[in-house]
């Protein structure tokens, strides 16, 4: 019976013992202090997810206003893709349009071959 009562107590007593102690610079419980940081980081953290949700809730609302902005506009005609021939007015002008960028092409290429065969000074 004594043993039992020692058993006990010491059981007890390691139990109290291997309680958590207070530490320097960490806030107990109870702090008031402590209290009010829990707050004010409660506080925060509904914020967050208030402004988190608002922001979703917004980038819902734009896409469906662009889908809805979609949906109203006239759809673009239709245009085949076919070759359409060229009149023959057209080929002339590709023509002359042609023959003019080669002209400018040779002239440009002309002066540049006349100073590299220039003689040496």
């Amino acid at each position: 019976m004594k043993a039992a009562v020692l058993i006990l107590l010491s059981v007890l007593c390691a139990g109290t013992a291997s309680a958590q102690t207070y530490a320097p610079g960490q806030p107990y419980i109870g702090d008031p202090m402590a209290d009010r940081l829990r707050s004010r980081m409660e506080t925060q953290r509904l914020q967050s997810e208030q402004q988190a949700a608002y922001a979703r809730q917004q980038q819902l609302n734009a896409r469906l206003a662009e889908m809805e902005i979609r949906a109203q506009r006239q759809p673009e005609p239709y245009v085949p893709l076919v070759d359409v021939p060229a009149s023959p007015d057209a080929r002339r002008r590709a023509r002359e349009a042609t023959t003019a960028r080669r002209e400018a092409v040779t002239s440009g290429v002309g002066q540049i071959e006349e100073w590299l065969a220039r003689s040496p000074r």
